[in-house]
């Protein structure tokens, strides 16, 4: 998964495209389904709520919030950062981003942390955009002990430690544009204990 991420983050940064990179715009809302499936938990559906807002040419300001039920427990988490945004080429920004995070992770406890996280946007045709990259976050909770009734009794518990500690993921997103103010984004992020993705409309400014 790592090696297939790299080339696609080299593939976007290589391909000549018409489009110009002053058509990613850094100032957007966007809300819609979120599907995960974490190892300890299970699978859930939730919805999430992201955006972002200029600031410079160079910086903006963005922030997030999700929440999902899980077989398990429910699990909501928001962040709130600063990222750079670089053009690299007339089609292509490079991406860094970082921000702190805090998760409420029922049953498994409060927890709260930093974020980073570094990829590429690309500007594919004057409809299309397309993103790849790879996000870190780390997380200290208050518990990562989940016990569970268990038959025959007596009851057991079950340690989750994918739950507490550093978590790495790599995503690959896309955005379908109506016109320069509406469209639709998809994203799907892939770490060893915790896969998602995520659909809906995005409105830029």
């Amino acid at each position: 998964m790592k090696r297939t991420t790299i080339a696609l983050l080299a593939a976007l940064a290589a391909t000549p495209m018409a489009a110009n990179a002053d058509d990613l715009s850094y100032t957007w809302l966007e809300a819609g389904y979120l599907r995960s499936d974490r190892d300890s938990l299970g699978s859930g559906n939730g919805v999430a709520l992201r955006g972002s807002g200029a600031i410079t040419d160079n910086l903006h300001a963005f922030a997030a919030y999700e929440r999902s039920n899980q077989d398990s427990a429910d699990l909501s988490n928001w962040r709130i950062g600063v990222g750079y945004n670089l053009a690299v080429s007339d089609n292509v920004d490079l991406v860094a981003r970082v921000g702190y995070e805090k998760a409420d992770y029922d049953l498994l406890g409060d927890g709260n942390g930093y974020g980073i996280e570094v990829g590429v946007r690309a500007a594919l045709g004057s409809n299309f955009e397309a993103s790849a990259g790879v996000r870190h976050a780390d997380l200290n909770l208050d518990s990562n002990t989940v016990c569970v009734a268990v038959v025959p009794t007596p009851p057991a518990c079950r340690f989750s430690a994918d739950e507490d500690g550093g978590n790495t993921a790599f995503f690959v997103g896309g955005q379908y544009k109506f016109n320069p103010q509406w469209g639709v984004v998809a994203e799907a992020s892939f770490s060893s204990n915790d896969n998602r993705v995520f659909v809906g409309p995005r409105i830029s400014f």
